[in-house]
């Protein structure tokens, strides 16, 4: 445990939370690591970033301790909400130790891992694609996972990853366009995105909230 710890530019309330059993818990202390890493980008403090990354990574993403591990989890996809469109500076260190994660004998830990990464990938968008490669090697080993929730975690992390794939600079053809790939007007749907072909998902657009026609 690093409870005890100085992690500095961590407070010790927040190291502590990161640490707890609850989730409740641990998301606060992931929304006090969002409000720091948005100090930095604002002051860019290129070093104090790659700081709270790697502890993030190294002390808790990585650590023998399960509620531990949950905590990086939700704190390094806190960091990449921070980054904004600078999270693709960092996205070797953000990724590396939540695809460590897909590992864990822990299905909840698994879980976490998926909605983390999901999470930095929305964010990052098409600043994803050089890391296609491993980014689907650790999703091939969930795609057959005992547990029913991490598989579908794994599926719609699948999809979201193929419409940066299929569509990796979507957000300028959305200014020409201005509709998503299913024929919706641009905005319409929380993660509307254009294209001119539909590639649709069961009881619905693959990129936004509307249902396929049938």
């Amino acid at each position: 445990m690093n409870a005890e710890r100085d992690l500095a530019p961590l407070a010790p309330s927040v190291v502590r939370a990161l640490n707890d059993k609850l989730y409740e818990k641990r998301k606060v202390a992931a929304l006090e690591i969002e409000k720091l890493v948005r100090e930095f980008v604002a002051q860019n403090n290129t070093s104090q970033i790659k700081h709270v990354i790697q502890i993030l990574s190294q002390e808790f993403a990585l650590s023998q301790h399960p509620h531990s591990r949950k905590g990086g989890l939700i704190g390094l996809a806190a960091c990449s909400i921070a980054l904004g469109k600078d999270s693709g500076l960092y996205l070797k260190e953000l990724i590396e130790p939540v695809l460590t994660c897909f590992n864990d004998a822990d299905s909840r830990l698994r879980y976490y891992a998926c909605e983390a990464l999901y999470n930095i990938v929305k964010v990052a968008r098409g600043s994803v694609l050089p890391h296609f490669n491993v980014l689907f090697d650790g999703l091939s080993k969930l795609a057959a996972d005992p547990d029913p929730n991490v598989k579908s975690g794994s599926e719609l992390l699948d999809r979201l990853l193929k419409v940066f794939f299929l569509f990796p600079s979507w957000e300028t053809t959305a200014k020409k366009y201005g509709r998503c790939e299913c024929g919706a007007q641009l905005g319409a749907g929380p993660r509307c995105a254009p294209g001119p072909a539909r590639v649709p998902a069961p009881g619905g657009c693959l990129v936004c909230c509307h249902p396929s026609p049938a």
